[in-house]
Parts: C-alpha cells; sequence; structure tokens
C-alpha cells in the first residue's frame, strides 16, 4: 500500500471514529498514555481500556481533566517564549501524543513561519494522525518518527530528524509530561542526556513532570492504578525533575508549579491545583 493510500486510510479510520478501527501494530485492550491523555481533553482518539483507566485515575484527581488542558496551555507558553525570547526555530517534540489543538507547530509557525518542528511518538495511532493532520502551514516544514524515548540515540540518527533540523543551530527539546512514563531503573536522566548532549549551545529544553510534592496520597494512588492497568507512572520531586536540566540554564522563574511558570494574564490564585512541576533551559 502507498503512502498516500496509508494516508486515505489514516483519514478515514479518523473520521468513523477508533472504536471501528483496529490499527496495526497495537493492543487495544491495554491503555496507552497518550489516548488516555487525549480521553482527558476531551478527544476522540481512545478506546474502552483507555478511557477506563482515565475515569480510574480521576477518581483519585477528580480535577485531573483541567490539570491536563494547564499543561497543554503550559506547551503553548513555552513554545512563544522560545520563538520570542530565545530565537528558536527548530523543535524536537517527544512524547507529542494525539494531534489537538496547540500543536507545538502550529504555535511556532504561528509566531515565525519557517519554523520546522519533528514529533516523536512510539504510538502507532498517533502516527496516523500525524500522517493525516500535522500537515505544515507558510514556509516551514514539520515530520513525525516513530520511536521511543527509551532509545535517544535512534531518535537522533533517523533520517526524518536530520533531513528536518540542523543540529548544528539551537533546538527547542520538549519533553512535556513525558518522563513519567520512565522507571528509574530504566535510567531517564541518561536517556535525557543524551539527547541533551547532542544539541548546540543556545538550544533550549521543556520538560513538564507530575509530582507528589502537592498530593503525595493522591499521587500515590494514581501510580498504583496505573500500574494494574500496565501503564508506568512515576511521579517525581521537584528536586528530581531539576536533576533533568542538569548542566544547564534554568530561565526564570526556574522549575515552577506549572500554572505558575510565566502565566498569561493574572498569576493563579492556587498555582499548586494542578500537580505538575514545569521548566525551560538554556544550554551555555
Amino acid at each position: 500500500m502507498s503512502d498516500r493510500q496509508n494516508e486515505q486510510r489514516d483519514l478515514i479510520a479518523i473520521g468513523r471514529g477508533f472504536d471501528t478501527w483496529e490499527p496495526p501494530e497495537i493492543d487495544t485492550s491495554v491503555p496507552h498514555s497518550a489516548r488516555m491523555y487525549d480521553y482527558w481533553l476531551g478527544g476522540k482518539t481512545h478506546f474502552a481500556p483507555d478511557r477506563a483507566l482515565g475515569e480510574a485515575i480521576e477518581q483519585a484527581i477528580p480535577d485531573i481533566k483541567t490539570m491536563a488542558r494547564e499543561n497543554r496551555t503550559f506547551l503553548g507558553r513555552a513554545v512563544r517564549h522560545l520563538v520570542r525570547e530565545a530565537g528558536i526555530r527548530q523543535f524536537l517534540d517527544i512524547g507529542t501524543g494525539i494531534p489537538t489543538g496547540g500543536n507545538t507547530h502550529e504555535v511556532a509557525q504561528a509566531e515565525a513561519p519557517g519554523s520546522r518542528v519533528v514529533y516523536v511518538d512510539n504510538d502507532p495511532i498517533v502516527l496516523a494522525h500525524a500522517r493525516a493532520l500535522m500537515v505544515s502551514g507558510g514556509q516551514g516544514e514539520t515530520a513525525y518518527i516513530h520511536a521511543d524515548l527509551r532509545r535517544p540515540e535512534a531518535i537522533l540518527a533517523h533520517p526524518a530528524l536530520t533531513g528536518t533540523l540542523d543540529l548544528t543551530e539551537p533546538v527547542g527539546l520538549m519533553l512535556v509530561a513525558i518522563l513519567m512514563l520512565l522507571r528509574d531503573d530504566e535510567d531517564p536522566r541518561g536517556k535525557v542526556a543524551t539527547l541533551l548532549d547532542a544539541l548546540p549551545s543556545g538550544s533550549h529544553v521543556v520538560i513538564t513532570h507530575p509530582t507528589g510534592d502537592f498530593d503525595p496520597e493522591a499521587m500515590e494512588a494514581v501510580a498504583a492504578k496505573a500500574a494494574q492497568g500496565r501503564m508506568t507512572i512515576v511521579p517525581r520531586t521537584r528536586a528530581q525533575v531539576e536533576e533533568f536540566f542538569a548542566g544547564w540554564e534554568l530561565v526564570e522563574p526556574g522549575v515552577a508549579p506549572v500554572m505558575a511558570w510565566r502565566p498569561d494574564g493574572e498569576p493563579p490564585v492556587d498555582p499548586h491545583a494542578a500537580y505538575y512541576w514545569a521548566g525551560v533551559a538554556r544550554k551555555p
């Protein structure tokens, strides 16, 4: 089947709804983080197991859907900061998830039409959406890599990346709500370090990470429910999140609650209402 036929099939599947489509290379009886997150954001690309786990986590944290939206809103603020204030024109977004409003390339290219973005995710359904929906506007480019953060060397060597991004020029690395999916024994800090080491001076990294610092019991329950659904969610403390930025210069206000990182308009009444730490840092 040609790439064009694949895209047409993907568009048909998207239009009909995914509950009637069995994508290749995936067990739809097992929940996936990208589809569960899509459910929280009000999307339509999820199966019954994704919704079931999403609802179970919502029992532990009733405001989880609001928190997911706050995390998504932060992504937009961070991308605009990188384009406007840091002059970044190319992005590597790992763990992009199901395309929705305010994707990295949409935000970046609205500010600078020539911006280039490479997306990375390990869910074939995300690949289907990326082929069909992630169409660049203006002069910029977008590309998609079906890969896993656990193999950063493969991401960096992928022809879609090397053909789209210039790694001799600053890059904005987006690691938004993805590092929680790696256990400590999978060496998430080493995986991040491999990516950071490959980027030139002036590059920036954007990270959000769920934490138990604001409500330990709730996040402990979330981790347990995720494990029952065969999904890994590892909450980390502020100090542990700061370790991912080691050697890079944190942009003010440093590692902060996601709602309090350079909010648009008035500061939030309760910045701890969303259980995520967020930060942006620059490579010296």
